[in-house]
């Protein structure tokens, strides 16, 4: 579910009360607030659909969506960027077997590896797989629905996610994928049942499961910490800590410089600072149009920030 589908929008409620302190008109696209119009009193309009403002070039916005484009910019940048390659899935559709250059990327890089589709959002239909079946069958699902994926090899770390605008960092914050902790009694899917947070339907969470030797009705011990999906995505289930007082100044140079590169005044950078030996942090995406919705839902202060950050954003968009 996404963080506006079924309940009225947040970012909309905000804007309606920022709206009402500067005397600007209001209007909505529909009876949740999901798009919108703001009018000044002067006459100036401007559209938002989403979180998606007038900040950003149509253009940036465009290349930020699209994960290829976007991850050859930021190298050109010289930022560290995941390897992948693009696979059409009209390639996918038409032969049993997978292209050979997908072969000998898989190869090389070997296994984990994600897939993923290459203008996807909020960690829908990403996949992880640690076999050649297993990766065969992910393309062949994934490319039913996609025109374009993305391949790339499993890189474990820290994974950030900062909200950078106007080259200001508003915010950090330190993501974890979806997790349940055993209790000795309850199966993996009766403790997913009872958790509003996830997806019991969510087919990944088979796969994600069997690649740990673990099934639903599997029962954890006391104390142990099962994975459910391969994403860290908040919408997803997962859950995220804000680390802003204590984000190192190389990481926030190193944000700034991501949305710099792709002509972005307002974007979510997400990195991930590698366990590996003398790694360097890699940019895994930058999003144009960060949903906060989730983020505020974790609490009190996660509420507090994400007011700010869009009051902030509110200033930026609507200066005449």
């Amino acid at each position: 579910m996404t963080e506006t589908a079924g309940r009225r929008a947040l970012v909309f409620d905000l804007l309606e009360a920022y709206c009402a302190r500067k005397g600007y008109r209001l209007t909505a696209g529909d009876g949740h607030g999901h798009a919108g119009m703001v009018e000044s009193p002067s006459g100036k309009r401007w559209f938002f659909k989403g979180t998606r403002f007038d900040l950003n070039t149509l253009g940036a916005a465009e290349i930020a969506t699209d994960k290829a484009y976007a991850a050859s910019f930021l190298k050109a940048a010289d930022l560290t960027v995941p390897d992948g390659l693009l696979v059409f899935a009209h390639d996918i559709r038409t032969s049993r077997t997978a292209p050979q250059d997908l072969l000998d990327f898989a190869g090389n890089q070997g296994f984990p590896l994600y897939v993923k589709p290459n203008c996807g959002r909020e960690g829908r239909d990403v996949v992880r797989v640690d076999t050649s079946h297993t990766l065969q069958t992910a393309l062949h699902t994934l490319a039913k629905s996609n025109d374009q994926l993305l391949v790339q090899p499993e890189i474990r770390g820290q994974e950030l996610r900062i909200i950078v605008l106007d080259d200001d960092v508003l915010c950090a914050i330190e993501r974890h994928p979806p997790q349940i902790t055993g209790d000795g009694h309850r199966s993996i899917a009766e403790i997913i049942g009872a958790d509003p947070r996830f997806d019991a339907a969510d087919p990944r969470l088979i796969l994600e499961l069997q690649q740990q030797g673990l099934m639903p009705e599997t029962v954890p011990a006391p104390g142990q910490t099962v994975t459910l999906l391969p994403v860290v995505n908040l919408s997803a289930g997962g859950t995220a800590r804000i680390v802003t007082g204590s984000l190192a100044p190389d990481l926030a140079a190193l944000a700034r410089e991501a949305a710099q590169a792709l002509s972005l005044r307002y974007a979510a950078v997400d990195l991930i600072l590698p366990t590996a030996a003398n790694a360097e942090p890699v940019v895994l995406e930058v999003n144009a149009a960060p949903g906060l919705g989730n983020l505020a839902r974790q609490g009190s202060e996660e509420t507090a920030v994400v007011k700010h950050i869009y009051e902030r954003v509110f200033e930026a968009t609507f200066a005449e």
